[in-house]
């Protein structure tokens, strides 16, 4: 491994944008080009364009170490046009720099940050079915991530997150949270709760999931919604009563199918098929080559939360088959690189706005303006599972002191994962199966 490699692994650097790949891996790949993901497609967030405009250099600088790591040529920012203050702070600090760094400007549709959307739109390449950006030449880090790498290799670990905080709370901020905050500390950050009655998800009001309780180094934001929202009662809704309703009041009019993103790339997947088959028939009762199509859903639901005229959940019912398929060892088998993109794709792109309306959360759309000083908490609950992989080992006991910074939790050797890090110094005052709690 590399020196950037292993600098980047023993400050447990992991994907930004949701996922949490461990980064050292994409260290360690050879590729053509490397994409900086700033396209923050979900409705809300403000965190990756305060980051483009407030650390333009420390994004430019991370994309460069990365560029040089896996041998690119190309070294491209792909951003939404209408992020203007951050397009003018990543070419002025290009040009600053003398950097060979490139931008390309994206429309302000949904999923536009989906990585094989995002390398299609932004190279004209098609990533395979059930393919990764590395099969046709690409590497792609959210510009957060490639900040933590560029810390990274100045021997700064990983103890914070950006993240932000809006939906009904009263004053609506992009800040640095010590990963295992709990989410009350940080949503008092915003001032408190605007609603007395609500639920708080973790991530984007689309893809986002209701939050475990603390922050993580996936947190990409902290969204609080009434109780009673259709967002909450959405994605409240068992998965078996989703079914019931494939059955009963699924009509087959395939907008599922015709604005699924990756459909639209070429793939063969159709939701429409798999909500008539779920319908009428048990899931084991379903042809193999049809339950594999669910392997290539991106869930983000714009199936479900956007096209579906009679409120079916085609994204949720899609995750349960790819789980059961799991749980029970089925491979994926659709994996063709042979296919083009749908000839109306561009006219079938669905604007931030529209999704935003449909969802009912345009009314949060509100500046959430960027602090520049951490979040000062006492206490911290760090989850030993943050990413793609196997959960850390504690390396520390009850009583003992940490400091901030200090490695206490690593992967099993050889194992994919990566390491985490005390975010607060203080006192270890209890270690459960899954965190580490320090108080200061």
């Amino acid at each position: 491994m590399s020196l950037l490699g292993e600098q980047v692994k023993a400050a447990g650097v992991v994907g930004c944008g949701g996922a949490g790949f461990p980064t050292h891996v994409k260290v360690g790949a050879r590729a053509e080009y490397v994409i900086a993901n700033g396209a923050e497609c979900e409705p809300l967030l403000r965190v990756d364009q305060q980051l483009m405009i407030a650390r333009a250099d420390e994004v430019i600088a991370g994309l460069e170490l990365m560029g040089e790591a896996v041998g690119a040529s190309r070294l491209i920012i792909a951003l939404k046009k209408k992020y203007q203050g951050a397009i003018d702070a990543l070419r002025t600090e290009i040009a600053r720099l003398h950097s060979r760094v490139e931008l390309s400007l994206l429309g302000g549709y949904y999923p536009a940050g989906d990585e094989q959307v995002l390398v299609y739109d932004v190279t004209g390449r098609l990533v395979p079915e059930g393919g990764i950006p590395l099969d046709v030449g690409g590497v792609v880090d959210n510009v957060g991530t490639l900040i933590n790498l560029y810390q990274a290799s100045r021997g700064v670990p990983v103890t914070h997150r950006f993240l932000t905080v809006t939906g009904e709370v009263k004053h609506p901020v992009t800040l640095s949270v010590p990963v295992g905050a709990f989410v009350e500390d940080v949503i008092a950050a915003a001032g408190g709760t605007t609603v007395d009655e609500y639920e708080i998800l973790d991530g984007g009001p689309i893809m986002g999931a209701f939050t475990s309780g603390y922050v993580s180094k996936k947190t990409t934001g902290l969204i609080v919604l009434p109780r009673d929202h259709k967002q909450v009662l959405y994605k409240q809704r068992s998965i078996e009563i989703d079914i019931k309703r494939a059955a009963w009041a699924c009509d087959q009019c395939r907008a599922c199918t015709d604005m699924c993103p990756r459909y639209l790339l070429g793939h063969r997947i159709e939701p429409h098929i798999i909500m008539r088959l779920v319908g009428q028939q048990r899931a084991d009762a379903i042809p193999p080559e049809d339950l594999a199509k669910a392997y290539l859903c991106c869930q983000c639901g714009l199936c479900g939360m956007f096209a579906c005229p009679t409120t079916i959940s085609p994204d949720k019912v899609i995750a349960a088959l790819v789980g059961a398929m799991k749980e029970k060892g089925v491979a994926r088998t659709l994996l063709s690189d042979k296919f083009d993109p749908h000839p109306i794709r561009e006219g079938r792109k669905i604007p931030v706005s529209r999704i935003s309306r449909r969802i009912d959360v345009l009314r949060y759309d509100r500046d959430a303006p960027l602090k520049s000083e951490p979040l000062a908490v006492n206490r911290v609950r760090i989850p030993l599972h943050q990413n793609v992989g196997v959960p850390c080992q504690p390396m520390v006991k009850i009583g003992d002191r940490v400091e901030e910074g200090m490695m206490i939790g690593r992967p099993p050797e050889g194992s994919l994962g990566a390491p985490i890090h005390a975010s607060i110094s203080g006192v270890v005052e209890h270690i459960f199966d899954d965190s580490i709690f320090i108080r200061a």
